[in-house]
């Protein structure tokens, strides 16, 4: 399973007591539990990752490009995607900012698509599996990160 972190909403509900000894007084009503906030429950499905040889550069390089899913659960918040985050199976890593204006914005209750590119100079042997991962900011400022790991299919120009 892959680990992700999930963004919980406390709910906390008011008890009221009676002091009232007379068996004539109502008892009382608890109040209604505050509403459950809104947070955004994001996930990634659908990770495929692909590598390819980029000769058009000098030294040629490798491209990984990965396209997936992101979808919001809840239906309560959407959630705007901040970083990236690649781990490849060879111990490389790399970090960075979705280059989009805006950056994507997943809905409430939807799913996205969306495609990230890792470049690599100087070619190696390409790795065979990646780790991803997206940090994201949901609509109510609320940050959490959201995480899928697959194989890399190499492709050939």
């Amino acid at each position: 399973m892959t680990p992700r972190r999930v963004a919980c909403a406390l709910t906390i509900a008011a008890i009221h007591a009676s002091s009232a000894c007379s068996s004539s007084t109502p008892a009382p009503t608890p109040t209604a539990p505050a509403a459950v906030a809104n947070v955004a429950a994001i996930e990634i499905v659908g990770l495929r990752a692909t590598v390819e040889p980029l000769e058009t550069t000098s030294p040629a390089g490798l491209l990984y490009r990965l396209t997936y899913g992101v979808r919001e659960s809840t239906g309560r918040a959407g959630a705007t995607l901040v970083t990236q985050h690649f781990t490849l199976s060879d111990g490389r890593t790399a970090d960075g900012q979705f280059n989009t204006m805006p950056p994507p914005h997943v809905p409430p209750a939807t799913t996205i698509t969306v495609q990230s590119t890792l470049s690599i100079y100087p070619a190696s042997t390409p790795a065979t599996r990646v780790t991803f991962s997206i940090d994201y900011a949901d609509d109510g400022g609320r940050s959490g990160t959201a995480s899928a790991d697959a194989d890399v299919e190499r492709r050939t120009p």
